[in-house]
C-alpha cells in the first residue's frame, strides 16, 4: 500500500514532552491553586503526574487528552463559563511556553525536509491547542514543512477520533488508506485505526511505553529519525 502523506503527533514526537511539559504543568497547576498547595498538588496528580519520579504517567490526562478533558477532570462541577475560563488561561500559557526539540532543530528540519523531498505530504495533530502547535512548528523553523498544523480546536472531535486524519487528508487530496500516523500515545494509534490510515506508527521517544503501543500499531521506533528508512525499506519489499 503506497503512502503519499504522514500525520504526526507533536509532543514526544517533535517536542521532548518532559523537558517541555513538566515544568510548565508545574507553572500552572501554581498560578491555578492561587497559593493553596493542597489544591496544587491535586491539579497535578489529575493531571497525570507522578511527583516521585518527576514524569507523567503514560496515556495520562496531560499526556494524551487536550484542554477540555484537562478542565473537566480539574473543574468537575464547575460551570460552563469558569471551565471555558480556565481553558483559556491554560491555552494561554501554553501558547507562550518555550518548547523544547525532541532534537536539535537543524537535525528535525533535516528529517522533515528529506521526507517533503521524497514527496510525502506532511501535517501536525496534535492535543494541544492550534495556537500553541503554529507556535511551536514556527520556532523549529518548520513551517515550510507542513501543509496543515491542527489542534485539538481545529476540529469538531479531537483524537483519538479521526477528523483530523480527515482533515488532512481533504486538505491534501489524499485518501486515508495513503496516510501513515506517527505518535507516542495509544491516542494516536486508536485515532489512526478509527480512521482507516494505512499506516498507525509508534515512536518511543514520548510518554507512550511499548507496551502500551504494541497491538495498536503497525511499527514501533525508536523516534522520528528513523522513520525514512522504513518508509524506503516498505517501498522495497512491496
Amino acid at each position: 500500500m503506497a503512502i503519499r502523506g504522514i500525520l504526526f503527533d507533536k509532543d514526544g514526537v517533535i517536542v521532548d514532552f518532559d523537558k517541555t511539559w513538566a515544568p510548565a504543568l508545574k507553572v500552572i497547576a501554581r498560578d491555578l491553586a492561587r497559593g493553596d498547595l493542597g489544591l496544587e498538588a491535586h491539579y497535578l496528580e489529575v493531571a497525570g503526574y507522578d511527583s516521585d519520579a518527576d514524569v507523567f504517567v503514560s496515556g495520562s490526562i496531560w499526556a494524551a487528552g487536550n484542554t477540555i478533558d484537562l478542565v473537566a477532570a480539574w473543574l468537575p462541577d464547575g460551570t460552563q463559563a469558569d471551565r471555558q475560563a480556565m481553558a483559556e488561561r491554560v491555552d494561554g500559557y501554553c501558547a507562550t511556553c518555550t518548547p523544547e526539540p525532541i532534537f536539535p532543530v537543524a537535525q528535525l528540519s533535516e528529517i522533515f525536509g528529506t521526507l517533503a523531498a521524497a514527496g510525502y505530504r506532511l501535517g501536525v495533530a496534535t492535543n494541544d491547542s492550534e495556537a500553541s502547535a503554529r507556535a511551536t512548528v514556527g520556532k523549529f523553523g518548520l513551517a515550510d514543512h507542513f501543509d496543515l498544523v491542527m489542534g485539538y480546536n481545529s476540529v469538531a472531535n479531537p483524537k483519538p477520533a479521526a477528523d483530523p486524519v480527515h482533515m488532512f487528508a481533504d486538505h491534501c487530496g489524499i485518501p486515508v488508506h495513503e496516510l501513515a500516523m506517527v505518535g507516542d500515545n495509544c491516542h494516536d494509534a486508536e485515532m489512526a485505526r478509527v480512521a482507516g490510515t494505512g499506516l498507525a506508527i509508534g515512536v518511543l521517544s514520548g510518554n507512550g511505553t511499548r507496551e502500551d503501543l504494541a497491538g495498536l500499531t503497525d511499527y514501533i521506533l525508536n523516534d522520528i529519525s528513523e522513520l525514512s528508512a522504513l518508509l524506503i525499506s516498505r517501498v522495497r519489499t512491496h
